[in-house]
């Protein structure tokens, strides 16, 4: 159904106010493993979440498409709320023009990553799995009050997972590159460092518990600091599940950290020009220096405190682009300065008991290296990193410039940290 008539028929029914946000997406991916290609995949899908006001109270619903019966759903769920909650809809908004979704074409890549299959050979690495994606999408919202407007983001994902079998055990490493310019993408370097980082893993040093100096891969760091989304989120510090409440304005990581939020910027795969209310996005500040600056919003959280949205509402409250600012030395290169201590890679338990947004615990099984004189000389059976969230940022000292993302939303580069509790 066309929107001016499915408005027209919104009318019809008495429904005062409908906004609808509509997703579309181009995907083309593949999976090559040991060199020949597993799966392939094109796909095109398009949906709605829709919110209108009818009886004076404001309810969503999601679909895949438009039609008369998404309007009688909408009616009956308001009728059965006892809700009285009432959104805004967007008026007087500049419109934006359609543009049309790039192809997103990747038979030349499925050829680059069968090619790859000479390095594991090379390497003698058991199996290589390789997997390749682009992805086109539009973000546009239309409404009962004339407004058109959209917000496009275009990325690729390269990812690349080694297995090594040897006296009857199984090593595996992954890393993955998310990026907007797939060009720059360096398949054989990335994919010759992926198996040699597993190489190191032939040996494992068992641990001594105590405290270590450790330095977070930028994939790990990214990961934790992901949290901190939760954590500034105005809704959950209104329901006091957060241990950042009562913290705005204050010192709560060393003082150098600073997170960001920069949804504008088109070399970021997160970019969005507006979130999916329809606010504008902006570059923020959301830790400086250390300092707590601001918490997220979107409307329903702005409109109690009488205050504007920051532009944070994607279905809750959530962040485009988030990162740690970087500095300016490499990750070798903070091998070098740590000289000894532990490189972490990977971890499990990335759950709300793992690192705890209500109190700010973290327990972690981590996997990574043992560093010797500036260098890895092993990996590490795993073990347990014990740590809060104040402490592993506070004990900073110092940070790389390999920010890395590894999904839309949050992203960092590698961290050098002293003093945390690693256990055997």
């Amino acid at each position: 159904m066309r929107y001016v008539d499915f408005f027209e028929k919104a009318k019809e029914k008495e429904i005062t106010n409908i906004q609808i946000t509509e997703k579309e997406i181009k995907r083309s991916s593949c999976e090559v493993i040991n060199g020949k290609l597993g799966d392939f995949q094109q796909n095109q899908e398009t949906n709605y979440q829709i919110k209108a006001e009818y009886l004076q109270k404001t309810v969503q619903v999601k679909s895949n498409y438009l039609a008369e019966d998404i309007l009688d759903l909408i009616c009956m769920k308001a009728q059965a709320t006892d809700s009285s909650y009432e959104d805004d809809y967007l008026e007087k908004k500049e419109n934006i023009l359609k543009e049309d979704l790039p192809n997103v074409e990747i038979h030349e890549e499925v050829k680059r990553l069968k090619e790859l299959d000479s390095i594991r050979i090379e390497k003698e690495i058991n199996q290589l799995r390789t997997m390749f994606e682009e992805s086109a999408s539009r973000t546009r919202i239309v409404n009962s009050n004339g407004v058109d407007i959209s917000t496009n983001s275009h990325f690729s994902e390269f990812v690349v997972e080694a297995i090594l079998e040897e006296n009857g055990e199984t090593s595996s490493y992954d890393r993955m590159i998310l990026t907007t310019n797939k060009q720059e993408i360096p398949f054989e370097e990335f994919t010759a460092n992926v198996m040699d980082m597993l190489l190191f893993q032939k040996k494992k040093e068992k641990l001594e518990t105590k405290k270590y100096p450790i330095i977070l891969d930028s994939y790990v760091a990214g990961n934790i600091l992901s949290h901190l989304i939760g954590m500034t989120s105005k809704e959950n510090i209104r329901n006091k599940v957060s241990c950042l409440g009562n913290k705005l304005g204050k010192k709560i990581f060393h003082e150098k950290v600073t997170i960001v939020e920069d949804p504008l910027n088109e070399k970021l795969p997160g970019k969005r020009l507006f979130d999916d209310e329809g606010t504008n996005t902006s570059y923020k500040e959301i830790v400086q220096n250390g300092v707590l600056k601001n918490y997220l919003y979107n409307i329903k959280e702005s409109k109690l405190e009488e205050k504007e949205s920051t532009g944070n509402g994607y279905q809750g409250i959530d962040v485009r682009n988030m990162y740690l600012l970087g500095g300016e030395k490499t990750k070798e290169e903070l091998w070098m300065d740590m000289k000894d201590g532990l490189y972490i890679t990977d971890y499990m338990g990335s759950s709300g008991s793992a690192i705890n947004q209500i109190n700010g615990n973290i327990s972690l099984q981590v996997f990574g290296y043992v560093i010797q004189n500036g260098k890895i000389v092993s990996g590490f059976v795993p073990c347990v990193m014990t740590t809060t969230i104040f402490e592993l940022l506070e004990n900073v000292e110092e940070i790389g410039n390999d920010l890395t993302f590894t999904n839309l939303c949050c992203g960092s580069p590698s961290i050098y940290i002293k003093d945390i509790s690693i256990a055997s």
